[in-house]
């Protein structure tokens, strides 16, 4: 009798952390506000698919994931090739306190049209002096955090594509190869799009564990991973800026 007592206990005692491994309390502090932020001919699968490990985490955390969108002036923008048409919650001027921002990235000609934006460039600096929020770039975004310095003295990664642009225009940074995502603490920055998946998934390990990390990845059908061998540009794929 004793013995099936202590079965029971032990089983008892085992589901009660497999239940609280699986959720969270959703209390107002406990809220992991996201901020992705949109503009005007950006890559779709650089936002939605961190936007959707997102998502699945929210549901299976009872809430504890906040996501939104940020415009620039407008709250109407159009991904890349206007194929999809969208409306973000907020823009520059008017949006709600972050934990993490994540900014995607956009073909090389929107790039150079960008870091001309001083908006946007000042949003940056200001977002990196916030110490209640970290800066995460998807792909060519690195650009972006590369030319508002604040990637300075840093480790950082960007699409395989582009590296060898992005290490001769900016020496000061230390170009990570060969990653799908590199933590300098306050800045992460990812590689070519899919790894905003990568990026994504971490940043849920970091705040609900391996296990509901996991069970999105499975649910995605993802190979979520850290290192992974860059391939070599085929012949005319190597990107070179003009300036």
């Amino acid at each position: 009798m004793k013995y099936s007592i202590l079965i029971f206990l032990i089983h008892f005692s085992l589901n009660a952390q497999e239940n609280k491994n699986y959720s969270s309390i959703n209390l107002k502090n406990d809220t992991i506000n996201i901020a992705v932020l949109l503009y005007n001919n950006v890559v779709l699968q650089d936002f939605s698919g961190p936007i959707e490990v997102f998502s699945k985490a929210k549901n299976l955390t009872h809430g504890k994931y906040n996501i939104y969108t940020i415009g620039f002036d407008s709250k109407n923008i159009s991904t890349e090739n206007g194929l999809i048409k969208v409306t973000t919650d907020y823009t520059l001027n008017n949006f709600p306190p972050a934990d993490y921002i994540i900014i995607p990235g956009a073909n090389m000609k929107v790039i150079e049209e960008l870091k001309k934006n001083h908006s946007l460039i000042d949003f940056i600096k200001k977002e990196n002096n916030n110490p209640y929020s970290k800066i995460v770039s998807i792909c060519t975004a690195s650009y972006l955090l590369a030319y508002s310095n604040i990637l300075n003295n840093k480790m950082a990664t960007t699409h395989y594509f582009v590296a060898h642009d992005f290490s001769e225009k900016f020496p000061e940074v230390k170009l990570v190869r060969d990653v799908r995502f590199v933590d300098e603490g306050k800045i992460i920055t990812s590689s070519g799009i899919t790894s905003g998946i990568d990026v994504a998934l971490y940043i849920v390990g970091i705040h609900s564990g391996k296990r509901i990390q996991e069970m999105i990845n499975n649910a995605l059908q993802y190979n979520y991973g850290h290192n992974q061998k860059w391939p070599t540009p085929k012949k005319g794929m190597k990107y070179k800026s003009k300036s």
